[in-house]
């Protein structure tokens, strides 16, 4: 579909025009990037109920971006937009409530956001409300329901939740220990490219532990973990060659 046609449907009133428009100015897709221009073609179709819309508003309000920033406004759009049953408006309310500077931290709050859009099939929100019952950040630590959240995620291709799985996995919080299982988390989390989990396999390759001990695999995984940008596996490996 032409830019032509899509303006015209957009200035018509079509709301998921005037979200591709949007999109188009944000990203400087064929246009000049203008996120002001963007920021209006976003609330044209936010006032007309869309989700979508009033998301990518929010977090053009979030950032400041084109626009003067504001942290409240930003948190009412993607409220609006999450109770329409948005699932990245959820998780973005799950962060501002967890990370966000300028944002009063509310771990219940960031919770129930993370646990809503994990529901909506959002893995990095699952990890991350892995990670509150893990910690017990704002809740009484729950090492189980955690173990759970970071085994459905790795199981759905989220790398990072195998690396914690793993670190479960070899004390035994939440699960039965399992050197054996630790192992079989971090390479699947390996596969899928994180170099964390490449780090801990030549680790666990130098000790033996869940594995054969093997220096020649050890070296193997990390420098795998050193060519994605893991300064430990450099330097283990720099000690190894001494």
């Amino acid at each position: 579909m032409s830019f032509e046609t899509v303006l015209k449907a957009a200035q018509d009133g079509d709301a998921d025009a005037q979200v591709a428009m949007g999109y188009l100015f944000f990203r400087g897709d064929g246009v000049g990037q203008d996120r002001r221009e963007a920021a209006r073609w976003f609330g044209l179709a936010a006032d007309q109920g869309n989700a979508e819309a009033m998301c990518n508003l929010g977090y053009i309000k979030a950032h400041g971006y084109g626009v003067r920033g504001d942290l409240q406004v930003a948190i009412s759009l993607y409220e609006k937009s999450a109770e329409l049953g948005y699932p990245p408006a959820m998780f973005n309310l799950g962060f501002m409530y967890s990370d966000v500077e300028g944002v009063e931290q509310d771990w219940e709050k960031a919770a129930y956001w993370y646990g809503r859009a994990s529901e909506a099939g959002s893995l990095p929100a699952l990890y991350r409300l892995g990670v509150i019952l893990q910690e017990g950040r704002g809740c009484d630590r729950d090492p189980v329901r955690a173990a759970d959240c970071f085994s459905r995620a790795l199981e759905g291709g989220y790398p990072k939740a195998g690396v914690r799985l793993a670190s479960m996995q070899l004390s035994g919080d939440g699960v039965p220990r399992s050197p054996e299982k630790a192992v079989k988390s971090l390479a699947k989390a390996a596969d899928l490219g994180s170099e964390d989990a490449m780090l801990e396999l030549g680790r666990l390759s130098l000790t033996g532990e869940g594995m054969v001990k093997s220096e020649a695999n050890a070296v193997k995984w990390l420098k795998k973990a050193k060519a994605r940008g893991s300064r430990e596996a450099a330097e283990i490996l720099s000690q190894m060659g001494r």
